[in-house]
């Protein structure tokens, strides 16, 4: 590459960053994550108006949040690889400036898709933001109990299928027990490990079913990752 060549290709990229953040502050983005909780589902394509947005997403992924215009938009969830075998279409709307997660639930013989939104990221410097999904069909109301707290439960009142609580908590290392609601066993799972910081948010989903022995928990870091959305 000439270095002519090569300064058009950086002012390309550079007037591209540049739109992508205009677009991401006009007022008119939405910004989508997409969730694939189906245990039996083979690995999946999601298209976004026809548009392939995530490529090839195995059970328990979980994208970064991506920016997309606000509006109406038809999604359709394939079998990775294979636009013909279709698992889900249908609509959603999005409104600027809210932050959805798009979730494959269920089985894959009746999958469906739940839509949860937010109005924003955490903004409080002093506590962390957790986020609590329960996506799994024959698992029971769980609480989530703090450990290293004597057991304190931190979910009020629990969380239910296609349910999902957010609790602020103190920056710490999390280290949770997963519980049916109402008791402290038996411990469903065991969440430790992972430091949560001020300002910041996460999310724990559970995902699969009880009955095959898949129910899991996931552990993200909320982000935004612009373009991550785009056609692929």
């Amino acid at each position: 590459m000439n270095k002519k060549t090569m300064m058009s290709a950086l002012t390309l990229t550079a007037l591209l960053s540049t739109a992508s953040a205009q677009q991401m502050m006009d007022g008119k983005t939405a910004y989508v994550r997409v969730v694939h909780a189906v245990a039996d589902a083979p690995n999946v394509d999601v298209y976004v108006d026809g548009s392939r947005t995530v490529a090839n997403a195995p059970f328990k992924a979980v994208t970064s949040y991506g920016d997309v215009p606000a509006g109406a938009h038809k999604v359709m969830i394939t079998a990775a690889g294979d636009k013909m075998k279709v698992v889900f279409s249908g609509s959603v709307n999005l409104m600027a400036g809210t932050y959805y997660t798009v979730a494959a639930v269920g089985s894959l013989k009746m999958l469906k898709v739940q839509v949860f939104g937010t109005s924003g990221m955490n903004m409080n410097k002093g506590k962390a933001a957790v986020n609590v999904y329960h996506l799994a069909p024959d698992a029971p109301r769980v609480q989530a109990l703090a450990v290293d707290m004597s057991n304190a439960a931190i979910l009020p009142g629990g969380v239910s299928y296609l349910q999902k609580k957010t609790v602020l908590v103190n920056p710490m290392g999390v280290n949770l027990n997963i519980v049916p609601f109402g008791k402290t066993a038996p411990v469903v799972k065991n969440i430790s490990g992972i430091n949560v910081a001020g300002g910041k948010s996460y999310s724990i989903f559970a995902v699969g079913m009880m009955a095959d022995k898949t129910l899991d928990f996931v552990v993200t870091e909320d982000k935004v990752v612009a373009d991550s959305m785009m056609a692929k």
